[in-house]
């Protein structure tokens, strides 16, 4: 029974992290040796999360997701900054698509614990962003919180199944709290410190415009 269980959970997981979108990996990573965005342009950032709902239960960035002519994408493999152990974790974020409009749809997290656990939250953006020809931008750090949600008007973290896992994560009984700021001074030095290629590389600023909760 429990391999069973464990192998519709795993099914269900990947789901959540494949579903329709196109999956590919995140466009700053360390097998790198230099960035063209002639053809697509490349967006970044920094993004914190830290769950204070189920302290015990902190969750792993998977992917951001991006619509983009009708498609949606899914990007994954983020660098992790450093891991916090109960206040969290950090990382740097990037997506590449072609320039012109385009839809930052949402940050998916999870929690696992082999064999016993896992659990998937979702952060919702809906928000339309302009992306520029051959360009490198910075969108800003993301700081997200799950809190215990309080209400029913509270978007949910994740959703309520599977039931015990998603509960005992804190997800189906929490709630994203954000806010995005201009650190761009720190993480363009972090940046530039990580991978090497983008020394020389022009970096323009434009942080995200989603209300803080």
């Amino acid at each position: 029974m429990n391999a069973i269980r464990n192998l519709l959970v795993a099914t269900v997981g990947l789901f959540f992290i494949s579903g329709c979108a196109t999956v590919n990996k995140m466009p700053l990573n360390d097998s790198k040796t230099a960035l063209d965005v002639a053809e697509k342009s490349v967006l970044t950032g920094s993004i914190s999360v830290q769950n204070l709902n189920k302290i015990k239960h902190q969750p792993t960035l998977v992917a951001i997701l991006v619509e983009k002519d009708g498609k949606t994408l899914s990007f994954t493999e983020p660098t992790l900054l450093e891991d916090k152990g109960a206040d969290g974790r950090e990382y740097i974020y990037s997506i590449d698509v072609p320039p012109g409009e385009a839809t930052l749809k949402l940050a998916r997290f999870s929690r696992q614990v082999p064999m016993l656990l896992r659990a998937v939250a979702e952060l919702q953006f809906e928000t339309a962003i302009d992306v520029p020809a051959d360009s490198l931008v910075y969108l800003g750090h993301i700081d997200a919180q799950i809190v215990p949600r309080m209400n029913d008007e509270q978007p949910r973290a994740g959703s309520v199944v599977p039931l015990i896992d998603q509960a005992v994560a804190g997800f189906s009984n929490g709630t994203f709290k954000v806010a995005i700021t201009d650190q761009s001074e720190k993480d363009l030095a972090v940046l530039r410190s990580r991978f090497p290629y983008l020394a020389q590389q022009e970096i323009s600023v434009s942080i995200l415009q989603i209300a803080s909760e």
